[in-house]
């Protein structure tokens, strides 16, 4: 426990001293070195570990040693393409497991760390950092490629941030069409209201914004595919990101609760059809909704905040998008009381934006000094509850204790010294 609550210490502690670099210094080499140790340090962290993780010794290790002795690695297991091909990089270049888990850790942290940068003038980088090491770090140590996959969704959401587009020109098309309606009815155009209709250049913008989206969800379903789930995205966003548009999240959100609700009756549907029968395993341990304690203890301090700060989210459509998003990821982690961690793992592509809105609700909250010191004590022992919680108390992920690769050999001789006791027991029986 002690372990990684440094670890979690440091590491926090480099993010906060590569931003304040990056304000005080035009220095481009010191900037970007300091990004990079920050970086590095949890992934060395992750790269040393020695069987900690709960498919460390299960899945992962296994494949690098089939991987690197030419043997089959199909099983009922599909690894995708990316993950095995970075398994056959590093053999390539001499490499071992431990390298595989630390290029693994670089390209969750990295793009994590590019992401939360983006919102640094609306948020406290260290602050959200601190935020993600707490719930998402360990997980990382289990869930390898889709704590790739999450991280590369949520740089992907930089892209959809797009710029106003200041630039606005009329509609003529409605005008005209509008001038033939009158002139039919015998109206005057007094109460014409003009429509405007943004540049080709700002559509064009928009769509290389998507492209690059699309190319990060691409590189995410690379690492586990479930996260292809994220291309719809784009094509609702407005939907989540405009205030206008409020009643019909809200219905969405009904949808998609009344759907996780009957997910029983809709699975016995689907595997009835011989063609989907490999997606049974997904409705596997299904029952009545038997929703806990600890499923309103989770959810309830990530949504509440939302109507502390309301005004402030409904008038920045990319928090108001990334809030929707995480209440979507609340409905979803239902799945995870409903069905096998199938369910509450597709919860994490869009519960992976509180590691945002929590920095947002207490930036929202500076002018206010009592709310701004009582929310961050409270969502950092909010969070510190739930890291406890999961990791130290109920030991998810399997990451307690903390083994380095240091204490390989003495495990191997402890292992050896038991042979040899029990073939001499053997021997004299």
């Amino acid at each position: 426990m002690i372990t990684y609550l440094i670890i979690i210490a440091i590491a926090t502690a480099l993010v906060y001293l590569s931003i304040k670099i990056e304000e005080k210094t035009t220095n481009k080499v010191l900037i970007y070195l300091s990004k990079i140790i920050a970086i590095l340090f949890p992934a060395i962290i992750a790269g040393i570990r020695y069987n900690v993780g709960t498919d460390y010794e299960g899945v992962y290790e296994p494949l690098f040693n089939k991987i690197l002795n030419n043997e089959s690695i199909e099983s009922g297991r599909n690894i995708e393409i990316a993950y095995i091909l970075l398994n056959k990089l590093v053999i390539l270049i001499g490499g071992n497991f431990n390298l595989v888990m630390f290029l693994a850790s670089v390209l969750t942290i990295t793009p994590i760390y590019i992401g939360l940068s983006h919102y640094k003038d609306k948020i406290s980088v260290p602050f959200a950092f601190f935020i993600f090491m707490l719930l998402f770090y360990q997980k990382s140590f289990n869930l390898v490629r889709q704590m790739i996959a999450v991280a590369f969704v949520f740089l992907g959401f930089i892209y959809l941030d797009f710029k106003d587009d200041e630039a606005k020109f009329e509609d003529k098309k409605y005008k005209a069409k509008y001038e033939e309606k009158c002139k039919k009815k015998n109206k005057d155009l007094s109460n014409y209201k003009p429509r405007y209709k943004h540049g080709k250049e700002y559509k064009k913008y928009v769509i290389m914004q998507c492209l690059k989206y699309f190319a990060c969800i691409i590189v995410a379903g690379l690492f586990q595919r479930t996260s292809l789930i994220m291309l719809i995205i784009p094509f609702v966003r407005e939907i989540y990101a405009n205030p206008k548009f409020k009643i019909l999240s809200i219905a969405s959100f009904a949808i998609i609760l009344a759907v996780i609700l009957n997910f029983k009756t809709i699975g016995e549907f689907i595997t009835q059809f011989d063609s989907l029968k490999y997606y049974a395993n997904y409705f596997k341990g299904i029952g009545k909704p038997d929703i806990s304690i600890a499923y309103y203890i989770r959810v309830i301090p990530v949504i509440i905040p939302f109507f502390f700060v309301i005004k402030s989210i409904l008038k920045d459509k990319q928090m108001n998008f990334m809030y929707s998003m995480t209440v979507i990821g609340c409905i979803l982690l239902l799945l995870g009381y409903l069905t096998s961690t199938y369910g509450e793992r597709l919860s994490y592509y869009f519960s992976i934006f509180q590691i945002v809105m929590f920095p947002y609700y207490v930036r929202c909250l500076k002018e206010k000094k009592f709310l701004y010191i009582a929310s961050i004590v409270l969502i950092i022992l909010f969070n510190a509850f739930l890291w406890f919680y999961d990791y130290i108390y109920m030991k998810r992920d399997g990451t307690i204790p903390y083994k380095t690769i240091f204490s390989m050999p003495k495990e191997t001789e402890a292992v050896n010294v038991v042979e040899e006791e029990n073939e001499i027991l053997e021997n004299n029986v």
